[in-house]
């Protein structure tokens, strides 16, 4: 049998019925009178980092100095470098990067690594061959492609590498590292279902494995906490290439098959949650719930209307552009990067603050889910072009 499921909405629920509310929120309270909160002490330790993550950011803080010399860089281009272009989080970073660099009347091509490392290798080299003022990869792991970030740095192209961290003998004079903390990030969605199973959770992980960087968010972040943070957690891992997602569904659905006891599916990426939807559906499996990251609107739209989803980890990617163009500026004009940069803008979204976000295309772009949308002014104060 599954474990009865705790949802963080349950929790608000039950306070609800305390203080007196409408008779629609007694109702959606009443109809979770049959739920268990959570009780044991890894259930208790995962809702706290939950609570704590769900929270929006206040306002902008620079990450570094003043840049000078920003507006003399009008008219030069910036490679942007994917590892999948296809995935929706790089296609949101590269419009709000060609928003970010254009503040500076610097323009921005793309080359999509398409989750090969050869193509990522041509891409890097291409921003090299047209000698770029600045490239900027995303999800790239430097080993993946080792000669074309050579290529780049005996040419004097500044890299900015996107969500990766410093290999031990990384250079970084002509090139800056920014990222999100995607282990934690990973963690906390795990975390959720810890949570609201009370520590109890049958999970089947799917981990994506596009890159080296990608697997090692799984492993050291989902399988990881499990491992450590739910001792009584049961879990199931299938892995695929997005390339091969239109398979993803019949590999979900053998799993719930095998093993009907399963109740959460955690996903890496938003872009796996169709397919893995699809998977449930072949198997029947209606009382499933999923557990996902990316922060993508139609993901938050079947969180807020309870379709499937119970939760998601998003970060701004907006924000995300902005801080890598900061960057890239920096290394551009011939300032050093800002080292071990802290990404705020990241947010656990659920039933308890899903509620309150304005779930719009245009809500989505800005990143006005994660808090205040001061950084645009921020970082064109910054770059002194206000």
């Amino acid at each position: 049998m599954r474990p009865t499921r705790t949802t963080l909405a349950a929790l608000a629920a039950g306070a609800l019925l305390l203080t007196g509310c409408s008779s629609v929120e007694d109702q959606a309270a009443a109809d979770q009178t049959d739920r268990t909160e959570a009780t044991s002490p890894e259930a208790t330790a995962a809702l706290e980092k939950v609570r704590a993550a769900s929270e929006p950011v206040a306002a902008f803080e620079a990450p570094g100095d003043p840049i000078t010399g920003v507006d003399a860089l009008e008219g030069s281009t910036v490679y942007y470098v994917p590892a999948n272009g296809q995935v929706p989080l790089f296609q949101a970073i590269r419009g709000s990067l060609e928003q970010a660099l254009g503040a500076a009347g610097v323009k921005v091509e793309v080359c999509d690594g398409k989750a090969n490392p050869g193509n990522m290798a041509s891409c890097i080299q291409q921003g090299v061959d047209a000698s770029a003022a600045a490239i900027v990869t995303g999800s790239i792991d430097e080993v993946l492609v080792a000669n074309a970030y050579k290529s780049a740095q005996r040419a004097g192209v500044p890299v900015v590498n996107l969500m990766t961290i410093p290999g031990s003998d990384a250079d970084q004079t002509a090139v800056a590292y920014l990222t999100p903390d995607f282990v934690k990030l990973q963690s906390l969605a795990a975390d959720w279902v810890i949570a609201d199973s009370d520590a109890k959770a049958e999970v089947l992980v799917v981990q994506v494995t596009d890159t080296p960087v990608t697997n090692m968010w799984a492993e050291q972040g989902i399988l990881a906490e499990y491992e450590t943070a739910c001792p009584s957690c049961e879990v199931t891992v299938v892995k695929a290439n997005t390339g091969q997602f239109d398979k993803l569904g019949s590999l979900v659905t053998s799993e719930l098959t095998k093993n009907p006891d399963i109740g959460y599916v955690q996903t890496e990426f938003d872009s796996a949650v169709q397919p893995t939807v699809q998977g449930l559906q072949g198997a029947n499996a209606t009382d499933v719930t999923i557990s996902s990251h990316d922060g993508t609107l139609g993901v938050l739209q079947m969180l807020e209307s309870g379709q499937t989803v119970g939760s998601n980890v998003g970060l701004n990617a907006d924000a995300l552009a902005w801080y890598a163009a900061d960057q890239a500026l920096r290394l551009m004009v011939g300032q050093p990067a800002n080292q071990m940069v802290d990404f705020p803008y990241v947010r656990m979204f659920n039933a308890d603050n899903v509620g309150d976000l304005d779930l719009t295309p245009d809500a989505e772009r800005t990143g006005a889910w994660y808090g205040s949308t001061d950084y645009q002014d921020g970082f064109t104060e910054l770059w002194g072009l206000s």
